[in-house]
């Protein structure tokens, strides 16, 4: 049997920073023809059950046109089951009325309940609150003998300002095989006991630069192949338009157009659908300074988004200035070098005390 485990797919997504109304119109739309993708995946690779763990939508209210084109998704798949659990952005959000629940949307709600899928495996999960119910973890009853997964968005062993977390220490001897997990953006896992392991799946498409991949990976969802108890998990690239986040340093001797040479060669590696920032680090001298926006213009319209942040600072001339009479500078550095503060308390003030007497932004 095949399953779909992925999160936090943030339909309807409220935030998306620094994009303009288009790219926001267009971002917005991607993460819901991210479900349809995925759906349309399931479909195609003959997958029996998706795991929405949590986030699947990014307000406890989404648009009606969104609600409309999920259902539609979830309905026209019947022989794809879905199990849904909410997270902290659509907490207590079901797409479907009570109802009008069809047979393969499956709801966990607060308490912990199970569905057996057939050949030999079971799903379980909870839409937990911020507090876990007491007895939660002695509420989790898996038999023994069956392939058990369960679903939840929460912290593996730490506590946030959304959730407390479920610890392994608490989950072990509760026959799990696999804890989906979402909540977390990046992919990571672990072991619960001799038996079962976690796995967030990270987000299925970064919505900021807080959820950036390395250039050549991708955001995406796992693909499990449960049979005869053993399980095989394989993480399928899905994302569209990734976050990049480049950091460059530069050195003094360093000109405009060898920083410019060395942006393009990055570039070149970047597709157009992806989101970058790229953040300037080190020093140059005061006649050699970073041509920002002359970089933005040269690498106009090679992304979706491009951002470029520059934190060098300026190296400056110190004896130049000290020997400068009669100038506010060489007063301000006479007072910093003979004070009492390290070499290196010095150096950096009399950076920062020379920056702001130029203009320049200061970086503290």
């Amino acid at each position: 049997m095949k399953i779909i485990h992925c999160a936090d797919i943030h339909i309807d997504i409220k935030e998306l920073k620094g994009l303009g109304a288009d790219e926001r119109k267009l971002k917005r739309n991607q993460l819901l023809q991210n479900f349809f993708d995925l759906v349309q995946y399931a479909e195609t690779n003959g997958v029996g059950a998706i795991l929405l763990c949590g986030d699947t939508f990014d307000v406890p209210s989404p648009s009606k046109n969104s609600v409309n084109l999920f259902k539609k998704a979830v309905l026209s798949h019947p022989s794809i089951k879905f199990f849904y659990i909410w997270g902290n952005h659509d907490a207590n959000f079901c797409p479907f009325a009570d109802d009008e629940m069809p047979k393969n949307f499956i709801l966990f709600k607060e308490n912990f309940s199970k569905v057996d899928l057939g050949e030999n495996v079971v799903v379980g999960g909870a839409s937990l609150p911020r507090y876990l119910p007491s007895n939660f973890y002695y509420s989790i009853d898996f038999q023994k003998d069956r392939f058990n997964i369960l679903m939840l968005h929460q912290p593996i062993n730490a506590t946030d300002e959304y959730f407390n977390g479920v610890y392994t220490n608490n989950l072990q001897g509760r026959n799990i095989d696999y804890l989906a997990l979402g909540h977390i953006h990046l992919r990571q896992d672990g072991k619960i006991d001799n038996r079962g392991i976690w796995q967030y799946s990270g987000c299925l498409e970064g919505k900021s630069f807080n959820d950036t991949v390395k250039i050549g990976e991708k955001k995406g969802f796992y693909l499990l192949d449960v049979e005869n108890g053993n399980f095989k998990r394989e993480f399928i690239p899905f994302s569209r338009y990734d976050y990049r986040k480049i950091e460059l340093t530069i050195t003094p001797d360093v000109n405009h157009f060898q920083v410019m040479q060395k942006v393009e060669e990055i570039a070149s590696n970047l597709s157009k659908t992806d989101l970058v920032k790229i953040i300037l680090k080190g020093k140059h001298t005061e006649d050699n300074p970073v041509q920002v926006e002359l970089i933005k213009q040269n690498l106009y319209g090679k992304f979706f988004y491009l951002e470029v942040v520059d934190e060098t600072t300026t190296l400056f001339d110190f004896v130049k200035y000290k020997e400068d009479k009669l100038s506010l500078k060489s007063e301000f550095l006479k007072e910093v070098f003979e004070s009492n503060l390290s070499d290196l308390e010095k150096e950096k003030i009399a950076t920062i005390g020379l920056s702001a007497l130029k203009g320049e932004d200061i970086l503290l």
